[in-house]
């Protein structure tokens, strides 16, 4: 692993053990976009050696810290892969306030459940703005962002890829309650806001 992500995830565990492990996995997965994107004359197989070291650290933050609080959901490989911030917002998920919503569906998630979540949002007067991204949408994507890496691509299948909602909320004070509201929708994984400008792209994630 890359010394200064290695360094930077790491200090995070160590400086807050009762840090939510989920929040941290994906601090560490920004930061390292961030040293990939400086880095990208770097020959791919080293790319992907570091990436995939990072999702072996990813897969054992809950081994090494011990929270004091209540355990969030387990780190997986499809979670690892979603996507970071858009430049211009938060960098942050937010707990309030949010203007612009990604809802991940889990990878075993049923046409269905998908089918109703939709619904449920298609018709929900608190959003403004809807999308929603395929497994094969995520995959090109992936593939896209991943394309100097190519055996890291290989390793990936798009079953490994969530699928989601994206949506750009009326008014941001109503996100909270948005939340409630879906999280307990059978098939949603997990919910990220963020605050965005509205030139950003739609759900907040790039």
């Amino acid at each position: 692993m890359d010394a200064d992500l290695r360094q930077h995830f790491d200090r995070a565990v160590t400086d807050d053990p009762g840090a939510d492990p989920g929040e941290i996995a994906l601090a560490a997965i920004a930061e390292g976009g961030r040293i990939r994107r400086r880095r990208r004359q770097l020959a791919g197989a080293g790319v992907a050696a570091g990436v995939v070291a990072l999702l072996a650290v990813v897969g054992g933050v809950s081994l090494r810290s011990e929270p004091t609080g209540p355990a969030g959901p387990p780190m997986t490989v499809a979670a690892a892969m979603m996507p970071v911030a858009a430049p211009s917002c938060s960098e942050k998920p937010v707990e309030s306030d949010a203007s612009d919503v990604a809802i991940f569906l889990g990878t075993e998630a049923t046409d269905p459940q998908r089918s109703a979540v939709g619904a449920a949002l298609r018709g929900d007067p608190r959003v403004a703005e809807l999308q929603f991204e395929s497994r094969e949408q995520a995959w090109e994507r992936f593939r896209a962002l991943w394309a100097d890496s190519p055996d890291f691509v290989e390793a990936v299948s798009p079953s490994q890829l969530p699928e989601s909602y994206r949506l750009r909320m009326v008014d941001p004070s109503q996100y909270r309650g948005f939340v409630t509201a879906y999280a307990a929708m059978d098939g949603v994984e997990q919910i990220v806001g963020r605050v965005c400008p509205v030139s950003a792209p739609i759900g907040g994630v790039q």
